[in-house]
């Protein structure tokens, strides 16, 4: 579900392992820009310190996740 007011990007995680037992991730379907979609985790704690932002080419612009 997309919100106007708020952005969604691709991070990279330092530690990933940290992530699959985390109460804020979840498994989502991710709508890129470009028209494709794929898997990706989706984190809802936006004060995290296990990621870190970069620059991508393609923007995700839709995020459903999975039940």
């Amino acid at each position: 579900m997309k919100n106007d007011d708020t952005r969604l990007r691709i991070v990279r995680l330092i530690e990933p392992s940290l992530c699959l037992s985390c109460r804020h991730a979840s498994i989502a379907t991710v709508e890129m820009s470009s028209g494709s979609s794929r898997k990706m985790l989706h984190c809802k704690r936006l004060d995290c310190d296990n990621w870190q932002t970069e620059e991508m080419e393609d923007t995700p612009c839709n995020i459903t996740d999975v039940e």
